[in-house]
């Protein structure tokens, strides 16, 4: 049985986004997903710096400030074979890929 590390997060983005920016923040990794924004969808990583890693996105839904709707995914990172200080500090450099800049 292997190790297991999970970190999950609630992002502001939809799943387009999120799949665009992806291989980005881990380049030269396989990536393969499948599923919907409707239902959710599931990615897998492999040859990643850190190996294996699993993806599970939650269907889109959407956060109101007033007039304004953002999306907003739940998104759970599972790490295999390693401990969870390596892969929050691997969850944290892949994170600095999706954020946006404003002001």
């Amino acid at each position: 049985m292997s190790n297991v590390s999970e970190i999950t997060r609630e992002m502001g983005t939809n799943h387009k986004d999120f799949l665009r920016l992806l291989p980005r923040s881990i380049p030269d990794a396989t990536i393969n997903w499948q599923g919907n924004e409707q239902t959710g969808a599931k990615v897998n990583i492999e040859n990643a710096p850190l190996g294996r890693i699993d993806i599970d996105l939650s269907k889109v839904g959407e956060r109101r400030i007033a007039l304004l709707a953002l999306p907003v995914t739940h998104v759970t990172f599972r790490f295999y074979d390693v401990d969870q200080d390596s892969a929050q500090k691997e969850y944290d450099r892949m994170a600095k890929y999706f954020q946006r800049g404003g002001g």
